[in-house]
C-alpha cells in the first residue's frame, strides 16, 4: 500500500496541508511541536478511523476550528485506487467516506489502508499494564479481520450494560435475574468468540517475532510469547481449545463469580481481563528486560507486526516511524533502518534533525524530506 496525497484541515496546528509523497521513504523533519507528528496522525486516522495517539478527537481539532478532516490518496499494491475522508465536528460525530461507500463507520476503513506504527509512547507495550498489551493485539487482529473488529466492539458494549446492571443493583438492592442472564449469555459467546481468538493468534504470531527478534539481537537471546487467560483454569486452555469447550468454562466461572459480582457491582470474569506474557532468557520482560531490551522488543514486535499483517492481508502495510531514532545509537538505527527498507514498504519517519544513523542507507531510494515548521509544509 502507498499514500500518494494527503490533505490536512484544522487538525491540530495544520490549517490546510497537501502534500505528496515518495513510494518509497518519507523523511519529515521539524522541531518539537512543529506539526511533523500530526502528518502521522493524518495517516493513520485515514486508516485507522482515529489517532495512534491515545487522544480524542474533540482535542485533535484546531483551537481556532470546530472541525478537522483529513482526505488521503492511495494505492494498492496492485496498483488499485483508494481514497478515504475523515471528519470530525465538535460535539458531533465522525463522518467516513471512502472508495467503498458513503457514510461509513470505523469498522468499514480499517484494514483497508493497513499500517503499523512504531512510536515511544508505545513502549508500554513490554513494561505497562495488562490493557497496553491487549491493546496492541487488538489494534493488530482488528487491521486483519472485520468480524473481530465487530466481536471487539460487541464485546465492549455488552460488558458497559452488564457493569451497569449491577452497578444500579449494588445500589438499589434490585437485581433484575432475568436481565442479568440475558446479558451473561451474551458476555460469554462474545467472550469465547474474542479469547479464541487471541490464544490462535499468538500461536501464528509466534514464530514471525522470535525471528525479528533474533535479527535485532544478532540472536544472542530467547523471548516467547503466551497468552494468558487470567480468569479461566491455566491447565485447560491453548491455542487448540475449542469454542464449545471456552463457552463451558465461561458458563462455570460465570456461575462460581455470580454472587461476587453482585455484591461488588462489576464484571469479574473474561478477556478483558486477560494478558499478554513477553518472556526473554525464561523471565518476564516487564520485570528483567534491561532498558536496550525493551527497545529490541518493542522494535520486534512491531516488525512482527508487519510480517504477520502482510501475510494475512496480502498487502504491505505502511510503515509510520514516530521519533524513535531519538532513542537509538546509530548502530540500532542503521539496523532498523536496514529492516525497514527491506521489506519494501513506504516508510515515513519523523526527527528533529537527520540521524547520522540514515547516511548512505537512504542515498540509493526513492526518498522525500519534507521540513514543518508551525503546522505548514516545506519540500527540502
Amino acid at each position: 500500500m502507498r499514500v500518494t496525497t494527503i490533505r490536512i484541515h484544522s487538525l491540530r496546528n495544520h490549517n490546510d496541508t497537501e502534500t505528496d509523497f515518495s513510494p518509497e521513504m518519507n523523511i519529515i523533519l521539524g522541531h518539537n511541536g512543529a506539526g511533523k507528528t500530526t502528518i502521522l496522525e493524518a495517516i493513520s486516522i485515514a486508516s485507522l478511523s482515529k489517532s495512534f495517539l491515545p487522544t480524542p478527537d474533540s482535542l485533535l481539532i484546531n483551537s481556532a476550528q470546530s472541525k478537522y478532516s483529513v482526505h488521503a490518496k492511495a494505492q494498492t499494491d496492485l496498483q488499485v485506487p483508494y481514497a478515504v475522508t475523515v471528519s470530525f465536528s465538535a460535539g458531533g460525530r465522525k463522518h467516513i467516506s471512502s472508495s467503498i461507500g458513503d457514510s461509513l463507520s470505523p469498522k468499514d476503513i480499517i484494514g483497508e489502508m493497513p499500517v503499523v506504527v512504531l512510536s515511544p509512547d508505545f513502549k508500554a507495550i513490554t513494561f505497562g499494564a495488562p490493557d497496553d498489551r491487549r491493546r496492541f493485539i487488538d489494534a493488530l487482529l482488528s487491521q486483519c479481520s472485520k468480524r473481530y473488529v465487530e466481536e471487539a466492539i460487541a464485546l465492549k458494549r455488552i460488558i458497559k450494560q452488564r457493569n451497569d446492571l449491577l452497578t444500579s443493583a449494588k445500589k438499589t438492592g434490585f437485581l433484575d435475574t432475568a436481565m442479568l442472564d440475558l446479558w451473561t449469555d451474551s458476555f460469554i459467546a462474545s467472550a469465547a468468540e474474542i479469547t479464541a481468538r487471541r490464544f490462535v493468534f499468538i500461536e501464528e504470531f509466534m514464530p514471525y517475532f522470535t525471528e525479528s527478534y533474533s535479527r535485532v539481537s544478532n540472536g544472542k537471546e530467547m523471548v516467547s510469547l503466551q497468552y494468558q487467560a487470567k480468569t479461566l483454569p491455566k491447565v485447560t486452555i491453548n491455542s487448540s481449545t475449542k469454542k464449545n469447550e471456552l463457552l463451558h468454562l465461561f458458563n462455570d466461572i460465570a456461575k462460581k463469580c455470580r454472587n461476587e459480582e453482585i455484591r461488588r457491582g462489576t464484571t469479574l470474569f473474561g478477556p478483558q481481563k486477560d494478558d499478554l506474557y513477553i518472556g526473554i532468557h525464561n523471565g518476564e520482560a516487564r520485570d528483567y528486560a534491561s532498558q536496550g531490551q525493551h527497545k529490541s522488543l518493542l522494535i520486534a514486535l512491531k516488525y512482527a507486526e508487519f510480517q504477520y499483517l502482510y501475510a494475512q492481508k496480502q498487502e504491505k502495510p505502511i510503515l509510520l516511524y514516530d521519533d524513535i531514532f531519538s532513542e537509538l545509537d546509530a548502530t540500532r538505527t542503521r539496523n532498523v533502518l536496514q529492516t525497514v527498507l527491506e521489506t519494501g514498504a513506504q516508510v515515513f519517519i519523523t526527527a528533529t534533525e537527520a540521524h547520522q544513523g540514515m547516511k548512505g542507507l537512504t542515498e540509493s531510494i526513492d526518498k522525500k524530506t519534507l521540513i514543518v515548521e508551525n503546522g505548514c509544509i516545506k519540500n527540502d
